[in-house]
């Protein structure tokens, strides 16, 4: 089952969390993120993860995966500050 097949559970998640309101960009990442995890059935608490070692090597690369995924959000965020700040810094024309 795709998260983007199911808006409310994906919309849910990110309110739970506080991200609700991420810019158009951030939201499609983070849907597929946790598209990718919901797909591999990793958010929920299931005995399946350690039931075998390939399905539990499986989801120790999903979840590094998602962290990669996240951390690139991440990046682009901090990027987008930065640049926010350097505007605001930047001094102003004199006025005559």
């Amino acid at each position: 089952m795709s998260l983007f097949n199911n808006n409310k559970k994906a919309d849910g998640l990110l309110e739970d969390r506080g991200l609700a309101n991420l810019d158009r960009d951030a939201f499609w990442q983070v849907r597929a993120i946790l598209s990718e995890l919901e797909e591999e059935q990793l958010l929920k608490n299931s005995k399946k993860v350690i039931s075998s070692d390939y399905v539990a090597e499986k989801a120790t690369a999903s979840y590094l995966r998602a962290i990669v995924e996240q951390n690139w959000v991440l990046i682009a965020q901090n990027d987008q500050i930065i640049k926010g700040l350097n505007s605001k810094n930047k001094p102003s024309a004199p006025k005559e």
